[in-house]
This record gives structure tokens, C-alpha cells and sequence, in this order.
């Protein structure tokens, strides 16, 4: 009997130590929001005004303590203002898939630092008059976030990521440069 106590002690302890080993959390999937500042010749040319960008998936999972993968999917929308030239406004919408590399660098036990460099694929439209524009290209999307962590399994995150997309369609021909500075919440992956 007491063997048998001895054994299932042990048996316990090294579960209990290998589950604290694993405590680390490895990844997190979120969500984000913030503004979005149109830059270049998407503000002159494209008329865009300040808009919204939401990051409905924001993912990160590390393979090593500081190198890991990284994907979002994301979307905005800008006002254009062309009441100048007697139109009614208009609206653009993108979106899109990325995915690339994640660095990290913890700060601190309860921050991380991280920086983002993702590609992939997007879609937009310009919406003006009853008309309605379609595009799709290649983006790509350089960022650096910090995470703090709130509690064991979620974290707030502060984000800010400079967008480049260049959609061309059968009437578009846009490239799309945004900067977003976005907070969002995340569930810590193990």
C-alpha cells in the first residue's frame, strides 16, 4: 500500500513539473482595431481619407524562443471626399491574407516585443457613384507590437504596421500604403 502511494506521489510530482516546464505560453490569436492613415498617392490620387482597420485574426506562434510565424487577416475602409467635384462621397474597402515571420524579444516576464514582416495577398474596391471598382494583388506588411500580458492566458496588445498593397483590376490600378496603429486582446496559445 504504501508503495502504491509512494509510486502515484511520484507519478504526480513529475506530471506536476513537467506541466510547469510547459507553462510558457507559445502563441496567441486575437483580435485588433485602430485607425488607418492613408500615405501616398492612395491619400492624393485615391482621395482616401483616415479610416478604420480591423484585424479580425491576429496569430503568432513561436518554434524557438524568439523566432516564429506569424499570419493576420485584415480589413479597412477609408471615406473618399470628392463633394468638391459635385459627387456624392465614395468609399474604398480592402482586405486580405498575410503571413511571415515573427521576432520576439521579451521585455520583461509579463511584456514582449514584436516585430512582423508579412506578405500576401489583398483585395479592394472602390465604391463611387453606383459604381463599384474591384482589384487584387500582392501586399506585404512591416510591424512591431507590444504584449503585455494580463493574465496567464490573455494578453493586450499595442500594435503599429505599416500596410502596402498594389491591387489592379480591370479599371484599378491602385497601390494602397496605410499606416495603422491598432489596440487589440489576445488568447495565449500554449
Amino acid at each position: 500500500m504504501k508503495l502504491k502511494f509512494t509510486t502515484m506521489m511520484v507519478i504526480f510530482t513529475l506530471i506536476t513539473l513537467s506541466t510547469n516546464a510547459q507553462d510558457k505560453r507559445k502563441g496567441y490569436i486575437g483580435i485588433s482595431i485602430g485607425p488607418s492613415f492613408p500615405m501616398g498617392e492612395f491619400k492624393n490620387e485615391g482621395l482616401a481619407n483616415t479610416g478604420l482597420n480591423l484585424s479580425l485574426i491576429n496569430f503568432g506562434y513561436l518554434f524557438s524562443e524568439h523566432v516564429g510565424i506569424a499570419a493576420n487577416w485584415y480589413g479597412g475602409a477609408h471615406n473618399i471626399d470628392v463633394s468638391y467635384l459635385g459627387l456624392s462621397d465614395g468609399m474604398w474597402y480592402y482586405g486580405g491574407l498575410l503571413a511571415g515571420p515573427l521576432f520576439t524579444t521579451p521585455i520583461s516576464e509579463k511584456v514582449d516585443l514584436d516585430s512582423r514582416l508579412q506578405i500576401g495577398y489583398s483585395v479592394a474596391n472602390m465604391k463611387l457613384e453606383g459604381y463599384k471598382i474591384d482589384g487584387t494583388g500582392f501586399a506585404y506588411n512591416v510591424g512591431i507590437g507590444i504584449r503585455t500580458h494580463l493574465a496567464e492566458k490573455w494578453s493586450l496588445s499595442f500594435n503599429v504596421d505599416m500596410l502596402s498593397a498594389n491591387n489592379k483590376g480591370d479599371y484599378m490600378d491602385r497601390k494602397i500604403q496605410t499606416i495603422q496603429p491598432t489596440v487589440g486582446l489576445s488568447y495565449r496559445l500554449r
